[in-house]
């Protein structure tokens, strides 16, 4: 029942009046900081180039998207050597085609230490309002203004390229209108800038109009913004990024919602994923639980320490971390997303081979380590590096989550092909506990839950074979 009234407020908000993407709703609730004033110098002077000698070994591109509001804090936090590019967000664009610049600018800071690391920075080109974007979209001296203004720009602060963020697009204006726009402004910079990069942030969903082929085909990459499945229009609780379950999700997204892409031209994709997460008050502390208000939502850095004071809980049917507690009389609930969570959409899209990954937003984290762990051990570290040029994306045998638990947790392994595998539990004398999975499984990412009820406290192995290929990880019991 609630993944219909998912799918039917999903209807009337992609058929008829949009709701509010995350980026707008964040860039909206952040107007008052202060913008550009005659006491910033936007000359552009003590801007250094990009070192692409010093571009870090990563197997993906990391694109992340530095808000203004998080430009005095994240900083201190960025690991520049597991990002590719970062996208300085927002670049408000006009019906005039005139373009705004974000509070503080110019990042010299940010953006010479970024380069000193040989990291991309791109300016984020942003219109939220339909008819607005239908003029930019239609009228040839508006464009002709914003293209220029574009390349100014991104001559003048020595950035590499632009990534337009126009939502709540009319569904008329969506498919080739777009598409030709796209087209257009990257043949004007790829001329006037060589090198520089155009790309495009896209929905999760096509609820009508999109045509993804022709977009990827019309620049250089598309972010997909693999978020927003439920938010404050939603009727009962859930995550912001399901990796499975009911009619939408990430998966659905990548394998079907851009499928022609996804086969053809992975290379043209990157997987976006939210570092926050949605706070409902709700009628009962279930999971899926009816919504009585839409509270707010909270970045990692919020929800992180928080739901170790209230036990961080798993939704097997979504692959993603919630946890509740009671307020008053009532209940609320938050769901967010973990190094847990996000590696297993970091596996979807390396199982597909897609250009990489990126995040809603840097800065969100604050100074907790552990998503740019999650990046590092997989696309940063040496080991990784040499891993996957000699074993592409083969297999691959998870850390189970919850770990420690008590008394069950998941365990998840992903495959590139179809194969025979077994999945065994093991005690420390390395006697066999449990077969948990004997039998063919298809192509992906596999989930399998493990009830140690009936175990004592301690330490145990699980181990996945196949054909030409053993894993084994450690699990910790605590009753």
């Amino acid at each position: 029942m609630k993944y219909i009234i998912l799918f039917l407020l999903l209807i009337q908000f992609g058929f008829g009046q949009q709701y509010k993407s995350i980026h707008q709703i964040d860039s909206e609730s952040h107007r008052y900081l202060p913008k550009h004033g005659s006491y910033f110098d936007i000359s552009g002077k003590g801007i250094i180039p990009l070192s692409p000698q010093k571009k870090a070994a990563l197997t993906k591109t990391v694109f992340g998207y530095l808000p203004y509001w998080e430009y005095q804090t994240a900083p201190d936090n960025l690991q520049y050597d597991l990002l590719s590019h970062i996208a300085a967000f927002e670049f408000p664009v006009a019906t005039d085609g005139s373009v705004s610049y974000p509070s503080y600018w110019p990042w010299t800071d940010v953006i010479n230490d970024a380069h000193s690391n040989g990291v991309n920075v791109v300016m984020c080109a942003t219109n939220f309002e339909t008819d607005e974007i239908h003029t930019i979209l239609t009228n040839t001296t508006t464009q002709n203004t914003f293209f220029n203004n574009v390349k100014s720009i991104i001559q003048t602060y020595d950035l590499q390229g632009v990534n337009i963020d126009f939502e709540n697009i009319a569904s008329d204006d969506r498919g080739a209108l777009l598409n030709s726009f796209m087209a257009d402004l990257t043949s004007f910079m790829h001329s006037e800038v060589p090198g520089s990069e155009v790309s495009v942030a896209g929905p999760a969903v096509n609820w009508g109009g999109w045509d993804f082929s022709g977009l990827a085909a019309s620049c250089d990459y598309i972010f997909i913004m693999g978020y927003d499945f439920y938010g404050s229009w939603s009727a009962t609780s859930g995550p912001c990024a399901p990796l499975t379950g009911g009619s939408h999700n990430v998966t659905n997204t990548v394998e079907v919602q851009y499928a022609p892409v996804t086969q053809n031209n992975p290379e043209k994709l990157i997987l976006g994923v939210p570092y926050y997460g949605s706070r409902w008050e709700t009628e009962s502390s279930e999971p899926y639980a009816a919504v009585i208000d839409y509270i707010n939502h909270p970045r990692y850095r919020d929800a992180w320490p928080q739901s170790a004071t209230y036990g961080l809980l798993w939704d097997e049917e979504s692959q993603t971390p919630w946890y509740r507690y009671p307020e008053s009389s009532v209940w609320r609930q938050v769901w967010f997303d973990t190094d847990s969570s996000l590696g297993l959409k970091y596996d979807l899209a390396d199982v597909h081979a897609l250009l990489g990954v990126g995040m809603w937003a840097l800065g969100y984290d604050g100074a907790y380590p552990e998503l740019w762990d999650e990046l590092r051990k997989r696309y940063g570290e040496p080991s990784a590096i040499r891993q996957h040029a000699q074993n592409p994306q083969k297999f691959e045998l998870l850390q189970n989550y919850p770990n420690p638990f008590n008394p069950e947790t998941t365990i998840h392994f992903r495959l590139a092909a179809k194969s025979q595998v077994r999945l065994e539990v093991y005690n420390m004398l390395g006697q066999k506990i449990q077969t948990l999975l004997n039998g063919e499984q298809k192509v992906g990412i596999h989930s399998v839950r493990f009830n140690a009820s009936a175990l004592a406290s301690g330490v145990y192995f699980y181990k996945l074979s196949g054909p030409d290929f053993v894993r084994i990880r450690k699990m910790i019991v605590m009753q």
